[in-house]
């Protein structure tokens, strides 16, 4: 049994757990096998089986720990737990061993918690927390700042931020908020929710920092696109022999990358060179990006020719760069090129590609695309990547298929049906669209902002003014949405077209946004095309007011205007304005918006 256990100590469990588990299946059939009842030897395989996702492997454990009466121990028994809450169908075996077992100790019940938490049981864990917390399981067990750490994580994706305050609340009251590990956990709460203030104030509090506070105060400052803070904060970190590691550079190029600092994002891939270290793919990923969103697709392009071991990721951010700056072919050759190298896409490959498709509008590449997912079990299925073929086919005016993936799908969410509304609504199909609407609403999925810049817009170009006017009221009075100029564009073009100039311009007034220079356009143009000149002059300075007048389109429609009430000075004004900035035309655009389409 010592040897056993002493060649088991000698393997690498995280790097290597494929050899623990030919170990297990060599001591199964070897001499020795019922001999080798050690605790340790059998919670290590446990582990492996986890760590290479063998359920099979780990219930044959589990029938031998019974077999030897290792069902008590209570080392073996976390295994177990930690075994089966890795799998959302092992669920209940988990409990059940939790519920029998007769010595519960903290690492038991953190077993139980991160458990839930990865299967997005997150109610569930805080349930047990809540439960340790009374001495439901007796009063001598507590949580420890593991389980604090674990909730708190958990609360960016699900429990909330009032959980994680109180979560914080708690942590003061126990002396855990003067854990290093604990703070740093705190830090990148508040900084994923948007309270990067809250962050600074308890980054500056703490005693003690390490390198991971350092990281995450200037990943929370990264995320949050404010760029002069990150860079001071940097400095610091070097000025002040903090030191730093790959997680550091990473967080600094993404600053760079958001900011658009590409002398910055120079210096640090200068810096990364001259220490002679290889660029991992996680660095190499991120100065993709940050070349990519500078403007500097080359640069971008030859980083990521030069990573020597890409993996999706890298991939798939030099598919975005290209996709970003209109270069939507080159984004597709890089997919077949990702496809010959034997690499699987994943769902953001995916995402990007159908963008590509669906701003290039070349329906082929998309049909190619789409086949493409439905012959992969992985992503065939999968709800974002249907939201996102429903809206390239309705963009590039295929509704037959847009409707057809839209019938087919299993499961549809607020995106889906805001999706196909919004294909009808673009391709001139209201009353298409207003029914998808009715039949949402009838399958009780609550409609958010978007769904209502789709149903508003179909009212505006099926000029069906009284029913877009009940669903603005309805938006607004029974949903609570507050609008945004989108919505109120809508409306005000949709008056427009009906020749309701003066209910147009009293719903410009009570805006709850301010009118920007497109609502001006739309109402001063609807002015001339109805003939009510004289309201339309008393609106050309607000079009000057809402925008500083540089652009052509605004000479010309108060041109046009000035020519239908017969003020030539004004009109030889306004076209030598355009002469002097020489307004020019992109070749095969028009430099004049169709503000009535």
């Amino acid at each position: 049994m010592s040897a056993w256990r002493a060649m088991l100590r000698q393997f690498d469990l995280e790097r290597d757990p494929f050899t623990v588990i030919s170990f297990f299946k060599a001591m199964q059939r070897g001499k020795w096998n019922d001999s080798v009842s050690d605790p340790f030897v059998y919670a290590s395989l446990l582990k492996a089986s986890n760590k290479v996702l063998g359920v099979k492997v780990g219930k044959s454990i589990h029938s031998r720990v019974m077999m030897l009466g290792l069902d008590g121990n209570v080392n073996v028994l976390n295994s177990l737990i930690y075994f089966y809450m890795s799998y959302n169908r092992s669920l209940n075996y988990a409990c059940v061993l939790f519920d029998r077992i007769s010595e519960r100790t903290v690492v038991t019940v953190n077993c139980m918690v991160s458990g839930f938490l990865k299967n997005k049981q997150f109610d569930a864990g805080l349930k047990l927390f809540n439960e340790v917390l009374t001495g439901a399981y007796g009063l001598g067990l507590k949580p420890n700042y593991v389980t604090l750490m674990v909730l708190i994580s958990g609360c960016v994706e699900n429990g909330g931020y009032e959980v994680g305050k109180l979560l914080h609340s708690y942590c003061c009251k126990t002396g855990f908020d003067v854990i290093i590990q604990v703070c740093n956990t705190l830090i990148d709460f508040y900084c994923k929710y948007g309270y990067v203030d809250d962050a600074r104030r308890l980054f500056d509090s703490m005693i003690e920092k390490d390198l991971v506070s350092w990281n995450t105060m200037v990943a929370g400052y990264a995320r949050s696109n404010n760029c002069g803070k990150a860079f001071s904060l940097f400095r610091e970190m070097r000025y002040g022999n903090i030191g730093y590691d790959r997680v550091s550079f990473v967080n600094f190029i993404l600053v760079c990358a958001n900011g658009g600092d590409l002398d910055l994002g120079k210096v640090a891939h200068g810096h990364l060179i001259a220490s002679g270290k290889e660029i991992s793919v996680s660095l190499g990923t991120v100065l993709v990006n940050m070349y990519s969103k500078c403007g500097l697709i080359e640069f971008a392009r030859k980083v990521f020719d030069e990573l020597p071991d890409k993996n999706v990721a890298s991939w798939n951010s030099m598919i975005r760069g290209y996709v970003e700056i209109g270069l939507n072919r080159e984004a597709l050759r890089l997919f077949n090129l990702m496809k010959c190298r034997k690499l699987e896409p994943d769902e953001v490959t995916m995402l990007g590609l159908i963008s590509a498709c669906r701003k290039s509008g070349e329906l082929s590449h998309g049909t190619d695309i789409h086949s493409y997912i439905v012959s992969k079990d992985h992503l065939n299925g999968r709800i974002v990547l249907q939201n996102a073929l429903i809206d390239m086919y309705a963009k590039c005016g295929n509704m037959a298929q847009a409707k057809s993936i839209f019938v087919k799908m299993t499961k549809k969410d607020v995106i889906s049906w805001t999706s196909i509304i919004m294909g009808h609504a673009i391709n001139g199909e209201g009353e298409e669209a207003l029914l998808a609407f009715r039949q949402m609403l009838a399958e009780e999925v609550e409609p958010n902002s978007v769904t209502f810049i789709g149903v508003l817009l179909a009212c505006d170009h099926s000029g069906l003014v009284e029913v877009g006017q009940k669903l603005y009221n309805t938006m607004c009075k029974v949903y609570n949405i507050e609008p945004q100029i989108e919505h109120c564009g809508c409306m005000v073009d949709m008056l427009a077209r009906a020749g309701m100039l003066e209910e147009a311009n009293k719903f410009v007034k009570k805006m709850p946004v301010e009118p920007n220079a497109v609502i001006w356009r739309m109402m001063i143009n609807a002015c001339r095309v109805h003939g009510n000149v004289d309201l339309g002059l008393s609106l050309v300075s607000r079009l000057i007011e809402a925008k500083a007048s540089t652009s052509t389109q605004d000479h010309v429609i108060s041109s046009n205007l000035f020519a239908e009430a017969g003020r030539w000075d004004d009109v030889l004004y306004e076209r030598n304005t355009m002469t002097a900035w020489k307004g020019s035309k992109v070749a095969g655009k028009s430099s004049v918006s169709d503000l009535r389409d």
